[in-house]
């Protein structure tokens, strides 16, 4: 897994910053020029655990074929308990 690098946009901030600042342009002509694009280097991926019984369950089911519990919740959650060993959410 790729890691987030925050010293990459800061440099590449710093370098925007003194090269429109020597240029001598105004700030709504440099917000306008600018382009962002969306790089995958600034994005990081982590595990959400939950823990506990789902908030305002509503609805319960067993299946002893599978054996996994479903619990869905007034919010449209479902969370599956396989008894086997890690849990699921949908």
């Amino acid at each position: 897994m790729k890691k987030f690098n925050i010293r990459k946009v800061l440099d590449g901030l710093k370098e925007q910053a003194s090269s429109s600042a020597s240029s001598g342009q105004s700030g709504t002509q440099e917000n306008n020029l600018m382009q962002e694009t969306l790089q995958s280097e600034n994005f990081q991926l982590c595990k959400t655990v939950r823990h506990g019984f789902p908030y305002q369950p509503s609805s319960m089911a067993h299946d002893p074929v599978q054996k996994i519990l479903a619990i869905g919740t007034q919010s449209g959650a479902l969370r599956l308990y396989p008894f086997c060993s890690v849990w699921s959410c949908v």
